[in-house]
């Protein structure tokens, strides 16, 4: 528990605190702006939290200080300090608060909670806490919304920190973790589906594809069956596909066969060669003795020119000529091979097997767009089904911790009214709460159930401390707070409260106020640090 603060910047450098209550004590006439407030936000600063250091007028005003403070746990006494504004921080010191080490925040709300929170895995420290130190400043002090850390904070979140602080959060984070799980398992084949990575139809073209793909695995089941039982009607098929081949393959020939024909004579013609002609030409002048043979031999010589040239030319046809035949030859091997396979085994047809292809390739595509559709439907069925179990444990869990609660806040506002009045009821309805006094309206019902239900969370959880500023407590009744004093004594939990004008309420309450005063404030440098907000520091 909470043993002491000191600060050497306080007006009273040292308080120490009662195993039970302890009270900060204002005037009898309610003076303000003497340090009630601000002493809460420091419980809060001890506490890990920060709005005490994100003050404006703290740092402002008393500029850099440190706040030492020493918890009592297992009969041993463990002492911290943290500064302002450099409070990321926390000092663990000796007995005297000298510096040892320092830890973060973090770290130092791990250890607190070791200390007092144990057994409860899924809440931090601070978020068990900071919500019941309700001090002025830190936005938690809402009649209506008992349950959040902030005016901000939503319902759920809320509701979730009350639920894990009471150890009933447990079944339900199974059944999240599940949930989530199916959620982003959807979400994630429904994201590849619509970057076209996976196949995505609708109900009615996956009824379409069933259909086809019955009629289709028939097809190809009376294939495979005729086939195997050679009772398939393939050989007109083949026939066609023969007479196609042999259509090409006789065209093929005939073409060949023309371009053999014009090889033999463009060979023939090259074979040709002009012999030489000057003994003919002799007996010629013989027997013709006014023959010109100066002109004969001309002649020759220009026949000899012209061959010269049609060879070189003939030559160059040859050359292509034996390539296209060339070419033909391939052709009609291949043609010829095409008929012998055809011949061989008819079943082997190229029909047959481009309608046994085609067919598997659409019944691939139907399958796979089915498959995925199945899938998609599997995953969204998962996902609704868990966060329907998910939404079904919400409602079995925030229904036992509602009548709980409600139990004890009826118990305990009994025992404050004797039964007279009604007490307050907290009731949660999806993602959101509502937390009401039946039939009672007024502002002081409603602070009174603000604090009815801080003790009811303080009696039922591990909750280690609860600490309520006079803000909360002014609005109440003054017959209402003497027994609520009462309770707060006999919570056997450390409360911290901060009230003023204790001579307006009864003898008894005034008793038990002054019995358990660790720090009265006042005016006239009695203040928590010694003086008025507005008087100036002395440089």
């Amino acid at each position: 528990m909470l043993r002491e603060i000191y600060c050497e910047a306080f007006h009273q450098k040292r308080i120490r605190f009662n195993d039970g209550l302890s009270v900060v004590l204002g005037t009898p006439t309610g003076t303000n702006s003497i340090g009630k407030s601000t002493f809460m936000l420091i419980i809060d600063f001890v506490f890990g939290g920060n709005t005490y250091a994100s003050a404006e007028d703290i740092i402002k005003n008393v500029k850099e200080h440190r706040i030492c403070w020493a918890f009592e746990f297992g009969k041993k006494e463990y002492y911290f300090a943290r500064r302002i504004p450099a409070a990321k921080e926390v000092e663990e010191c000796d007995s005297e608060y000298t510096a040892l080490k320092k830890v973060t925040v973090s770290d130092y709300c791990k250890w607190l909670k070791e200390q007092t929170l144990l057994g409860i895995d899924d809440l931090s420290f601070r978020d068990a806490v900071g919500r019941y130190i309700r001090a002025y400043g830190k936005d938690n002090c809402s009649e209506k919304q008992p349950l959040q850390a902030s005016s901000k904070e939503r319902d759920i979140d809320a509701s979730s920190a009350l639920l894990k602080l009471f150890d009933m959060y447990a079944p339900i984070s199974i059944i999240k973790d599940q949930a989530d799980q199916s959620e982003e398992a959807y979400s994630t084949f429904a994201k590849a589906q619509n970057l076209n990575f996976i196949a995505k139809i609708g109900k009615r073209a996956y009824s379409r594809n069933v259909k086809e793909i019955d009629r289709i695995e028939r097809e190809l089941a009376e294939l495979s069956e005729g086939l195997e039982s050679n009772l398939l009607d393939v050989n007109a098929a083949a026939s066609e596909e023969a007479i196609e081949i042999k259509k090409s393959l006789s065209r093929a020939r005939r073409y060949r066969s023309s371009l053999i024909s014009s090889m033999i004579t463009i060979d023939e013609n090259l074979d040709y060669g002009f012999s030489s002609t000057s003994d003919t030409y002799k007996e010629l002048e013989r027997y013709f003795p006014n023959t010109n043979l100066a002109a004969l031999e001309e002649v020759e010589s220009f026949h000899k020119k012209i061959s010269a040239i049609f060879k070189h030319e003939l030559q160059e046809e040859s050359s292509r000529i034996k390539h296209e035949i060339a070419d033909y030859d391939s052709i009609i091997a291949s043609l010829e091979n095409q008929l012998k396979e055809l011949v061989r085994d008819p079943r082997l047809s190229k029909i047959v097997l481009k309608r046994h292809a085609e067919g598997l390739k659409e019944l691939d595509r139907m399958r796979k767009e089915n498959e995925a559709f199945e899938k998609s439907s599997e995953l969204k069925s998962q996902r609704d089904s868990d966060k329907h179990s998910l939404g079904d444990i919400k409602i079995k869990q925030f229904g036992i911790l509602s009548d709980t609660i409600n139990r004890e806040m009826r118990r305990i506002n009994d025992i404050i009214y004797g039964g007279s009045f009604n007490p307050p009821t907290l009731t949660f309805s999806g993602n959101t709460y509502r937390f009401f006094t039946p039939n009672d309206t007024g502002t002081g019902i409603a602070y009174k159930g603000l604090v009815v239900f801080d003790l009811a969370v303080l009696k039922l959880t591990r909750l280690p401390i609860l600490v309520h500023d006079s803000v909360v407590l002014k609005q109440i009744s003054d017959e209402a707070i003497e027994s609520i004093m009462e309770q707060y004594a006999a919570s056997g939990k450390q409360v911290v409260i901060a009230l003023d004008k204790q001579d307006s309420y009864s003898p008894k309450t005034t008793q038990m106020l002054e019995e358990n005063a660790v720090l009265r404030l006042a005016s006239d440098g009695e203040e928590l640090f010694g003086r008025f907000w507005g008087q100036s520091i002395n440089p």
